[in-house]
């Protein structure tokens, strides 16, 4: 309970996603395999998106553009499905190797993208 107010703190604070955090804690404070830790984040980031989403609409009065919303959900569907048969095969050391190679890459994006492309 403690780490998720921490988590929520930190995350109202700055505007940044509680995912990543949350994997953290699953995995070196409450001692969760890698696989498992992935799992039940991405179960509770779906209800915070679902949350964020119904939200938007509410206030916003806008639906989302269908088209995009269709991509995302089968490019969805279909990464995860590939992504578990993966992680299902993989050893623990080469899925943590993998999860790292991952992070950084998409930090290196953001970075990237932040400063390098106008």
């Amino acid at each position: 309970m403690l780490c998720g107010v921490i988590i929520g703190f930190i995350c109202g604070f700055v505007g940044a996603g509680g995912g990543m955090m949350l994997l953290l804690i699953l995995t070196s404070v409450l001692g969760y395999e890698l696989k498992t830790a992935v799992g039940t984040s991405v179960f509770i980031m779906t209800f915070t998106a679902l949350t964020g989403a119904f939200s938007h609409i509410a206030i916003s009065g806008s639906m989302p553009d269908i088209t995009a919303l269709v991509v995302c959900v089968i490019a969805t569907l279909v990464g995860a499905r590939v992504s578990a048969l993966f992680a299902n095969k993989a050893s623990a050391k080469t899925l943590n190797r993998v999860t790292g190679a991952v992070l950084a890459a998409l930090g290196a994006a953001m970075i990237i993208v932040k400063f390098l492309v106008k």
